[in-house]
């Protein structure tokens, strides 16, 4: 198991407690894929180190395959002019060259299948951060959806039992209830009046009525 297989296993691992946890869907999503983008960067980080250091080899190797090709051309030079210490010397210098690339370019060719091999790993885990960017968006929408529908048969639930109704029609009638008995206070209010007023006219009518008998019998 490579790096980015512990790496993705661990990723999954944190998600599925998340999902297990669902205090916040949409808010634990939106931290699982924060959470699993810094460690791509950090991986990231160390896939350019990798690389940097297969750069530093291949310009080694370069570096020493130009000495090689510069002694050759100076030993031949020192023969051409009768030199042969000169060309024994360059001769020397090349084969330093020569064992330096035979040492150094094994170690860049393993440095360039590592980073090979890491780059396409980084590659398949970056396409995997954007599927579980795709994922968490259809998974937002379908919870969204689900708990709209459960907002739904709820209501719909009411109403099937009348409880809905029911509510509402208690409302009402305790709204009725208070109006007639403020109107029934009322009512009572103004018959007192009435009442008091017609036994004022019966009070001046029999009053009258007095005065007249006394009038007739002195």
């Amino acid at each position: 198991m490579n790096i980015f297989t512990r790496l993705w296993s661990v990723i999954k691992a944190n998600l599925n407690a998340l999902i297990n946890r669902l205090e916040d869907p949409e808010r634990l999503l939106e931290q699982s894929i924060r959470d699993m983008q810094k460690q791509v960067q950090q991986v990231r980080a160390d896939v350019i180190n990798v690389i940097t250091e297969e750069k530093k080899l291949k310009n080694q190797v370069d570096k020493y395959q130009q000495e090689i090709d510069r002694w050759e051309k100076n030993a031949m030079l020192s023969v051409k002019q009768g030199k042969e210490d000169l060309a024994r010397e360059a001769l020397r210098r090349k084969q330093e060259s020569v064992t330096y690339v035979q040492q150094l370019h094994p170690q860049w060719e393993k440095q360039v299948a590592i980073s090979a091999r890491l780059k396409e790993e980084y590659n398949k885990l970056r396409n995997r951060i954007e599927e579980a960017q795709r994922k968490k968006r259809n998974l937002i929408m379908r919870l969204t959806h689900a708990e709209t529908q459960k907002r739904l048969q709820g209501l719909l639930t009411e109403l099937s039992d009348g409880q809905m109704f029911e509510k509402f029609e208690n409302k009402v009638a305790n709204m009725e209830a208070l109006t007639a008995a403020q109107q029934e206070l009322q009512d009572s209010s103004l018959e007192q009046k009435f009442e008091a007023l017609s036994s004022d006219v019966d009070v001046e009518q029999e009053l009258a009525a007095l005065k007249e008998r006394m009038r007739l019998n002195p």
